[in-house]
């Protein structure tokens, strides 16, 4: 029995901040957006009006939801929450999601686990008999195998339509770079806010991770057609990244007081370079500590917030922004547990509005 794209939706989604296995414990992250979201704390009525999302996807312009996967990072965890945070934020500073823009929930998230490609059949099949009871189709069970089928599923049922996402560790943004591949093949650009270059091959013997995604992702489109804005700590030299690699990278000192001629810098690269379509990715670390310290490798001396949303409305002008990512936004590590009012969450949650 084939299973249809909006069946898939149903057992690869959760509603929003219910990704996370919480049945025992920490149920209460997701009550505060779930109620600012729905309207309501019923159950009942939560699953409801969830069902009614998903019912709408072939209709609207774009979709957000969330990764709450934080296996892919390497050394403060914690950006599990950070789905729940950031939307937590969002909602209390922009009320709801614009007109044509729907939250589509959680992938759900077994916690241990990162990509397909690094489990043996027998933890397979444990998985799938845990997250999909009764089903014999061999569907994916690890976070990033899953947003994989999830993202072509979203496109199957609606192919013109927006996809903004919002992790987790910087690993999430692999599959996004996967759907980019499949939708216009080499034809799309990256926009890449980070503190580090990810362009290693892989980790510790693991090929997909925070640390490697824009290595592999660099190789499905076309040369030059990659920007990394923000950098200041890596093994290697700026220079060795752009001999080895075939894109443009801007290290943070490079920034203060040069502001618009950066600007201008990146929209030359990425016209002269016949980029058209852009997709935007955003590690929350490419941003000075002082404004988002809620992350898992905070690096000081970053980007301003008023530069790195200048940069945005300066792309989205331009080019035809066809997704993006707001992404290692770890709220626990502030110490708070109003992630309404945390900073950082905050910071991501104009970021993520932005884009849209």
């Amino acid at each position: 029995m084939t299973i249809s794209a909006l069946d898939r939706l149903r057992l690869f989604l959760r509603p929003p901040g219910r990704g996370l296995h919480t049945n025992s414990t920490g149920g209460w992250y997701a009550a505060s957006v779930l109620k600012k979201l729905y309207g309501t704390d019923s159950p009942k009525e939560i699953s409801e009006k969830w069902e009614e999302s998903l019912q709408k996807i072939r209709r609207v312009e774009g979709v957000v939801f969330g990764i709450p996967s934080d296996v892919g990072a390497g050394i403060l965890r914690g950006a599990n929450l950070g789905p729940i945070g950031v939307r937590d934020a969002y909602l209390t500073k922009y009320q709801n999601f614009p007109k044509g823009v729907m939250d589509i929930g959680d992938i759900i998230v077994i916690p241990q686990l990162l990509h397909d490609e690094m489990l043996n059949e027998a933890q397979l099949k444990a998985s799938r008999a845990e997250l999909y009871p009764g089903i014999s189709e061999p569907l994916p069970v690890s976070p990033l195998s899953i947003a994989e089928l999830l993202y072509s599923t979203l496109v199957e049922l609606n192919p013109d339509l927006k996809i903004y996402m919002i992790g987790g560790d910087h690993s999430v943004a692999w599959p996004a770079m996967v759907s980019c591949h499949q939708r216009f093949g080499k034809d799309f650009g990256v926009l890449h806010f980070d503190a580090h270059s990810d362009l290693m091959e892989s980790r510790l013997g693991v090929k997909y991770c925070f640390a490697t995604w824009a290595c592999h992702a660099s190789r499905l489109m076309k040369p030059h057609h990659m920007v990394q804005m923000g950098v200041r700590t890596s093994s290697k030299t700026k220079q060795y990244w752009m001999e080895k690699f075939p894109l443009l990278q801007i290290w943070a000192h490079e920034v203060p007081g040069k502001e618009v001629e950066v600007i201008s810098q990146v929209l030359q690269y990425f016209l002269k370079s016949g980029v058209k379509r852009l997709y935007i990715t955003n590690d929350i670390d490419g941003t000075d500590p002082s404004f988002a310290p809620a992350t898992g490798t905070p690096e000081p001396n970053g980007l301003s917030p008023q530069f790195v949303l200048g940069l945005i409305s300066a792309m989205k002008q331009k080019f035809q922004v066809i997704g993006g990512d707001v992404v290692e936004v770890a709220p626990p590590l502030s110490g708070s547990r109003d992630f309404s009012q945390e900073k950082t969450c905050g910071v991501a949650a104009d970021y993520l509005h932005a884009l849209f």
